[in-house]
């Protein structure tokens, strides 16, 4: 019974440092694809867990929206140009600009990269601007199609500037009375 017990713990022993070598194999080596897809899954499940939920209201208000602007069977329609006409258009603000894509922030909330192509068109009211015109801050329409799951701006639309609203937010763009004497 005794060489039992000798012989248990020998191999355990011998287990135990097998173990603890394993584990402390060659640690500067590129993680392994399971290693490396495990840690996206936790990434994503934790940046998932600190997104903000929209409100109810605020996606009946994008589902009207839609609603209005995309009619039954216009998806496919052109206009005189001979261009197919944007599936869809939201309205944001810019937060980040791109070499080649916006990240816009819906009236909902939301964040989404919108591709920009050389042929998308950049306009400010009736005239066609420079892309180097919108910026981080600046308040935009964005026509777009949706192309294997990502959204492609077809027109942009400059509604207002980061200058002009921090202007408004001075006070400086709004009427003012004078002050009584």
């Amino acid at each position: 019974m005794h060489r039992l017990r000798r012989w248990t713990v020998i191999v355990g022993v011998a287990g135990g440092l097998f173990g603890l070598g394993f584990a402390c194999r060659d640690a500067d080596g590129p993680p392994s694809a399971r290693e490396r897809e495990a840690r996206s899954l936790v990434l994503r499940d934790l940046i998932a867990s600190r997104e903000k939920l929209p409100e109810p209201e605020e996606l009946q208000a994008q589902r009207r929206d839609l609603r209005a602007e995309i009619e039954p069977g216009d998806a496919s329609a052109h206009g005189g140009s001979g261009r197919a006409q944007p599936a869809a258009s939201t309205l944001g603000l810019v937060v980040w600009v791109g070499d080649d894509e916006l990240l816009v922030r819906d009236t909902g909330g939301v964040e989404r990269d919108v591709r920009v192509l050389d042929d998308t068109r950049f306009r400010q009211g009736d005239r066609e601007v420079s892309r180097r015109r919108v910026e981080k801050g600046a308040e935009v329409r964005v026509a777009y199609d949706v192309e294997q799951g990502e959204w492609v701006a077809r027109e942009v639309e400059l509604i207002r500037s980061p200058a002009a609203s921090a202007a408004e937010a001075r006070g400086e763009g709004a009427l003012t009375q004078p002050l009584p004497r």
